[in-house]
């Protein structure tokens, strides 16, 4: 009843004039293929089959067209065999008034199994939000309207899915509310705002003590880019934006090199707050979490050189609120002590142009977020987690502190025309902070450090039809 309700805008302002009929194929087919190993020495590879197919009508109507994208991933396992997950697909209706100029207009769009490509922030290490709620029962759809216009962009989008409840020992459906859209204050310029709010539902602990609390989710991320010249494109780093939705869709897009200077660089911060439970009050009592984040990323291009640089910084509370919390819907203790993520990434590459080639070099050295006195049910002792993304942390021997982790990084990437490309990295990762747990003397398992230097490699090939 809702999507037909957003058509009918749409519907209503038919019979105008068409517009030229569009160049490229009605159908686009992608079979990306990627592998990846961080560590030599130990076991740990991983590798992983996407496949993508966009197609497009003709207009249907003076103005009005419809496209779709199914994209997702290929799975096998010993238990369930062949499987499927998907990696946002959509489905997507788009008008375009007479008169209007190219990429203008209005569009809904409905994301029918997954949502992670309607998310809060900008670029990928600093996004969130991109599930909203972490005990869906099934798929979190998403519908989607955005008006576009030639400075200026608007989009509100309503994400729902049914989410468990132990207190009711139900699944209502709930919803999350994104709004947001970017101004061209001038040809160089653009400002961008979002929004959120949402309410991911009750706080499992809680609920067994029939108690209700649930966590209420507040969120703004604003951003800046300034650019001037020719795009700049991404930079070859496969780490980096690893859980991007549109990792198989962005690395291969075609890299002009007109010549001359450009450059761009983009800023942005993000500011969240979530209800946690209070790990010290009995009954349990809601707890205000906040986090945030922000990023500046710079890129220059002269001739066929490119340079990259990035630097962004995160809390533990941002790092961990899509769990959310640690442990679980769980503030954090008083008395303990958080330090953020912060990470530096510079890089450069040359292009080849005779042979397609584009290889590069580049070095990051990160802090990792930690936790010191982390409730991991280790009683009288006072161990530190150290924290390199979402629920993936390790714990370090009492009285050791976090260093620095240094990562330098050998990339290629390989344009084979426009129907296959290859990216390729061998990367050199020195982390003091990697540890295993192994039984002491008294057979009581403890945190052991292991060797700091890892040698990796990753490939990711793909074709396009």
């Amino acid at each position: 009843m809702t999507a037909s309700f957003l058509t009918l805008p749409l519907l209503l302002c038919l019979g105008q004039a068409s517009e030229p009929t569009p160049t490229e194929p009605p159908f686009q087919a992608r079979l990306s293929f990627y592998a990846t190993d961080e560590d030599l020495d130990a076991e740990g590879s991983a590798t992983s089959f996407h496949a993508a197919l966009e197609g497009h009508t003709p207009e249907l109507a003076s103005g009005l067209r419809a496209e779709a994208a199914l994209s997702f991933f290929l799975t096998s396992s010993a238990a369930q065999g062949i499987g499927f997950v998907d990696n946002g697909s959509t489905v997507r209706l788009r008008y375009q008034p007479s008169g209007w100029e190219a990429g203008e207009g209005l569009s809904v769009a409905v994301h029918p199994l997954s949502t992670t490509r309607l998310y809060m922030g900008f670029s990928y290490p600093v996004t969130w939000e991109r599930q909203a709620f972490p005990r869906r029962m099934t798929a979190e759809s998403a519908l989607e309207l955005r008006l576009s216009r030639r400075r200026w962009d608007a989009f509100v989008a309503l994400k729902s899915a049914p989410v468990l409840d132990d207190l009711l020992l139900e699944a209502p459906r709930r919803y999350a509310l994104l709004a947001g859209g970017f101004l061209d204050v001038t040809s160089e310029l653009r400002l961008a705002v979002k929004g959120t709010v949402l309410d991911r539902g009750q706080i499992p602990a809680a609920a067994i003590q029939g108690v209700e609390l649930h966590v209420p989710v507040r969120g703004a991320s604003l951003g800046a880019v300034w650019h001037r010249g020719a795009p700049v494109g991404n930079n070859v780093d496969l780490k980096l934006y690893t859980g991007d939705p549109t990792f198989f869709e962005r690395f291969f897009q075609p890299e002009t090199y007109p010549g001359g200077f450009a450059a761009s660089v983009s800023l942005e911060g993000s500011l969240v707050s979530q209800g946690l439970s209070d790990p010290q009050t009995a009954p349990p009592q809601r707890s205000t979490q906040t986090g945030g984040a922000g990023a500046l990323e710079a890129r220059v291009k002269q001739g066929f050189w490119r340079a990259h640089a990035l630097a962004y910084v995160r809390t533990l509370s941002f790092i961990q609120l899509d769990a959310p919390g640690f442990p679980p819907y769980q503030d954090f203790l008083l008395d303990a002590e958080t330090h953020a993520e912060v990470s530096g990434t510079l890089g450069s590459d040359y292009h080849l142009q005779a042979w397609g080639l584009t290889p590069g070099l580049l070095v990051r050295v990160t802090r990792p977020a930690w936790l010191r006195n982390a409730p991991v049910g280790l009683p009288g002792s006072r161990y530190t987690a150290v924290f390199q993304g979402l629920n993936q942390l390790s714990i370090l021997p009492e009285g050791v502190d976090p260093k620095l982790v240094v990562t330098a990084k050998a990339t290629v990437r390989w344009d084979l025309g426009t129907v296959a490309g290859v990216l390729a990295e061998v990367s050199y990762t020195h982390d003091p902070n990697r540890t295993t747990f192994e039984d002491d003397v008294t057979g009581a398992p403890r945190p052991v450090l292991q060797p700091a230097n890892a040698v990796g490699v990753s490939a990711l090939l793909q074709a396009r039809f």
